[in-house]
């Protein structure tokens, strides 16, 4: 009874299956013609492109050349750098070695070599005994500075230290120098004569206004021995006359007699004077 009360509902989706069996079929028939009508149109139809001739290919580009884009790279890859370094060179107006100095100017001796210190506290050669590089450029100038004084008769040598502008180490040379003649057992007097801007004071921890040169060339005082101090503990034989009060007419006292005398004396009782001047190029 159970199977007969099913047979209505079997029978339905038979009559589904078959239905879409037949849509199927006829979609697919009608697919299938429309694919022989294309062939045959194709068939039928005749090309509009033709090959003429097949393109010749290679592994290699055409454009751009790779020999030549090497080339090209290997001449930049020369030149670029000779060129940089060729300009470096010919903008370069510095001095860094003697040998720059030399190729320029053939007629003045070059007496020595001073090395570059950037260490603020190294600056002076307040050892005697010291065997660092600036002592040891410092002892070779004084001695190449002994070849090229007039030789000595009874009386010291005095040396000038000057240069052409500020701040190009006139007065750090004029220590130094006098430090290592005074370090071989030389008596040597420094004397400060820069009366526009004084600097020996600052390496000596001194006051800038302490009674110096320009108190004796003034009149103020008629002993300039009295006047000396002594700037390095180390230097028994090592004295200083500082600049002193900077006066109004630095030019006119340096130009009076005194200055003459105190050089002339000075000159009996040391071996060397070595004089801190001002710039030659800023001021008489």
């Amino acid at each position: 009874s159970g199977k007969v009360a099913q047979i209505p509902e079997k029978e339905r989706l038979l009559k589904d299956i078959v239905r879409n069996q037949k849509i199927k079929e006829s979609l697919y028939l009608l697919l299938l013609q429309k694919r022989e009508e294309a062939a045959i149109n194709l068939v039928i139809t005749e090309d509009t492109v033709k090959i003429v001739e097949y393109a010749l290919s290679g592994s290699n580009p055409i454009s751009p050349k790779n020999k030549i884009v090497y080339a090209g790279a290997l001449m930049a890859g020369l030149l670029l750098p000779f060129g940089v370094l060729y300009l470096m060179f010919m903008l370069d107006t510095k001095v860094h070695d003697k040998k720059d100095i030399e190729r320029i100017v053939t007629n003045v001796p070059i007496v020595g070599e001073i090395p570059l210190v950037k260490n603020k506290e190294q600056l002076i050669f307040e050892n005697p005994n010291d065997h660092s590089i600036l002592a040891e450029s410092f002892r070779i100038l004084s001695s190449n500075v002994k070849y090229v004084l007039p030789p000595k008769k009874n009386n010291g040598n005095v040396i000038f230290c000057t240069s052409t502008v500020k701040g190009e180490g006139k007065t750090y040379v004029s220590i130094n120098l006098s430090l290592a003649l005074s370090s071989l057992n030389k008596k040597v007097l420094l004397i400060g004569a820069d009366l526009r801007n004084p600097q020996i004071h600052n390496y000596i921890k001194k006051e800038k206004n302490l009674p110096g040169l320009s108190s004796y060339l003034h009149g103020d005082e008629s002993n300039w021995q009295s006047l000396m101090i002594k700037g390095f503990l180390n230097h028994d034989a090592h004295d200083v006359l500082l600049s002193g009060v900077i006066p109004p007419n630095p030019s006119h006292l340096l130009a009076n007699d005194r200055f003459e005398k105190l050089i002339s004396e000075a000159k009996e009782l040391y071996d060397y004077i070595i004089v801190d001047t001002t710039p030659t190029i800023l001021v008489t």
